[in-house]
């Protein structure tokens, strides 16, 4: 189940913005996953939101968020569930979310970048309970590991 921390520049994205960054971070996310377009196995799809205050975003050690809109996300995920062909393309459609997402008369630089942590088994706590892989893709749904579940 995809659990995204995203962190956001000052002033990047509006509330409307970033609702719609939020859905199309968690399609990505779902179809990386292979979680099915059912709202009951996507439940657990959790995207938070934080933006950095004015004043606290630098590349180079020069100030940048006049000049930057960018899209930070650490990504927590089951080991097992991604393979690298799922991972690069939630890259690419990460991308272009943060892109599509910004108004047209923006002319501020989209950067975005993930890092994926993989969760070993039995490393997942949820709601009282130690989540396990078989467990969790019988619950999400996760086409590709049915086998596991």
């Amino acid at each position: 189940m995809p659990l995204m921390r995203v962190t956001l520049t000052p002033r990047a994205f509006d509330d409307e913005q970033k609702a719609r960054l939020a859905t199309a971070l968690t399609e990505a996310a779902c179809r990386a996953e292979s979680i099915p377009d059912d709202p009951r196995s996507r439940m657990g799809a959790l995207v938070l939101f934080t933006e950095l205050a004015p004043g606290s975003f630098y590349s180079a050690g020069q100030r940048v968020e006049d000049a930057v809109a960018g899209v930070f996300i650490d990504w927590q995920v089951s080991a097992g569930v991604l393979d690298a062909a799922r991972k690069a393309r939630f890259a690419r459609e990460l991308q272009d979310a943060a892109r599509a997402t910004r108004a047209d008369d923006d002319s501020r630089m989209v950067v975005t970048s993930c890092v994926i942590h993989e969760v070993p088994e039995g490393q997942w706590a949820q709601n009282g309970g130690i989540r396990r892989l078989p467990e969790m893709a019988s619950s999400a749904g996760f086409e590709h590991l049915t086998a596991i579940g």
